[in-house]
C-alpha cells in the first residue's frame, strides 16, 4: 500500500510539472474587460514589425510588454463563442479579428467544425488580477507563475492571441488538441496567418507548457514559414529579426524558410539585403527565386500570402475607330 501511495504522489507530481508554465491554468474562468482598455490607446503603428505594435512582436517571461502598452485598433471579431453576450467583450487587433473571423468560417466551411472564441485582448490589470488570484490560491508568486504568466508576459495583451474552444472541448485544456477540431486548427491556422504558439516539447524555449488552445496571429507568410519549419517563435525571430523591414513585411514564405533554414544549417554563405533598395519587389524576387519549388512562380508564391487584388488590364483600344473605351468619343459611359 506504501508503493501504491508513493506511486501517486509521484504521478501527481508529475501532472503538475507538465500543466506549469502556462499562459492561464487549463478550465481558468477568465475575468471580463467589461470596460475595454483602461490605459491609453498607443499612437500608429510602429515602425518595425518586431517592435510592440508590430504583428512580430515577440513576448515571453524574459520579454515583457509595459505597463501602459494597449493596441489602437482594437476591435471585436465577428465569430461565435461559447457564452451568449461575450461576442462584445472579446477583442483582437483589426487584422488579427479578420484573419480569426476567416478561420472560423473555413473551419465551419470545409470541415463542418463549429469553433469558439474564448478570449483575446487581455489588458496590463486584467492579467495582474489573475496572476494575484493564483498567488492567494497557492501562496506564492513562485508558484503562482508555474500555471499563470504574470502581467506583462502574457501574449493576450498585444491583442494577437486568442484562445479558442470548441462544442466537444469547451475547456481551456489539452484534451483540444484531441478533438476534430483542435487537430483541423493545427493544421489549418498558419492558412490564415496564426500559428499554435505553444507546442508539445517547446517548453524550455518558449516558457510555455502545451496550449493546444492558444493560437498567435503573426501574418500567412511569417506562419506558414514557422508552421513549414517546425520552430518555435522565439528561435524563428532570432534569425530573422537582422532583416530589413521591406523583407519582414513583403517576403513569402518559400524566401523565410529558406533563409533561416540556410542560419540554422550554418551556411557559411547566408544572403544579404541591401537596408534602402531603389527597387525593394526586384531584390526580394532575386532573393526568392533560389528558394521556391520547381514549378512554383514567384508571382503565384507572393499572391499565396499577400492576396490583394489583381491589376487589371487596361482599357481595350478599337484599333478600327482608333478610340479608347474611356475616350469621350466612344459616347457616353455610366459611372
Amino acid at each position: 500500500m506504501k508503493k501504491l501511495w508513493s506511486a501517486l504522489l509521484a504521478l501527481l507530481l508529475a501532472c503538475q510539472m507538465m500543466a506549469g508554465l502556462a499562459e492561464e491554468p487549463p478550465d481558468i474562468e477568465l475575468p471580463e474587460e467589461t470596460q475595454g482598455p483602461s490605459a491609453e490607446p498607443t499612437a500608429a503603428p510602429g515602425v518595425s514589425w518586431l517592435d510592440m505594435d508590430g504583428i512580430l512582436c515577440l513576448v515571453n517571461r524574459d520579454k515583457k510588454i509595459t505597463k501602459a502598452y494597449v493596441p489602437a485598433d482594437l476591435i471585436t471579431p465577428r465569430v461565435a463563442t461559447r457564452k451568449k453576450g461575450m461576442e462584445e467583450k472579446i477583442l483582437l487587433r483589426r487584422e488579427a479579428a479578420r484573419a480569426l473571423e476567416e478561420l472560423f468560417a473555413a473551419a465551419q466551411r470545409e470541415a463542418n467544425h463549429i469553433l469558439y472564441a474564448a478570449s483575446g485582448y487581455r489588458s496590463f490589470g486584467i492579467q495582474q488580477l489573475l496572476f494575484n488570484t493564483k498567488v492567494e490560491a497557492v501562496g506564492s508568486k513562485e508558484a503562482a507563475q508555474r500555471t499563470v504568466a504574470p502581467a506583462g508576459a502574457s501574449e493576450h495583451q498585444l491583442g494577437l492571441a486568442m484562445d479558442i474552444q470548441s462544442p466537444n472541448q469547451l475547456n481551456l485544456n489539452r484534451a483540444f488538441g484531441d478533438t476534430e477540431e483542435g487537430k483541423w486548427v493545427a493544421e489549418n491556422a498558419q492558412r490564415f496567418g496564426f500559428i499554435i504558439r505553444y507546442q508539445k516539447d517547446w517548453t524550455k524555449i518558449t516558457g510555455y507548457a502545451y496550449e493546444p488552445w492558444h493560437i498567435r496571429y503573426v501574418g500567412v507568410a511569417h506562419a506558414k514559414a514557422m508552421h513549414a519549419l517546425q520552430i518555435p517563435m522565439e528561435t524563428y525571430i532570432e534569425h530573422i529579426a537582422s532583416l530589413p523591414e521591406y523583407v519582414l513585411r513583403g517576403g513569402t514564405d518559400y524566401l523565410f524558410v529558406g533563409l533561416v533554414s540556410d542560419r540554422l544549417a550554418e551556411k557559411p554563405v547566408v544572403q544579404s539585403f541591401p537596408s534602402a533598395p531603389e527597387d525593394a519587389n526586384a531584390v526580394l524576387r532575386a532573393a526568392t527565386v533560389p528558394y521556391l519549388p520547381e514549378g512554383t512562380s514567384y508571382e503565384a508564391a507572393l499572391w499565396a500570402v499577400y492576396p490583394t487584388p489583381r491589376p487589371t488590364a487596361g482599357p481595350r483600344v478599337d484599333l478600327d475607330e482608333e478610340t479608347s473605351l474611356f475616350s469621350s468619343s466612344a459616347g457616353d459611359i455610366a459611372d
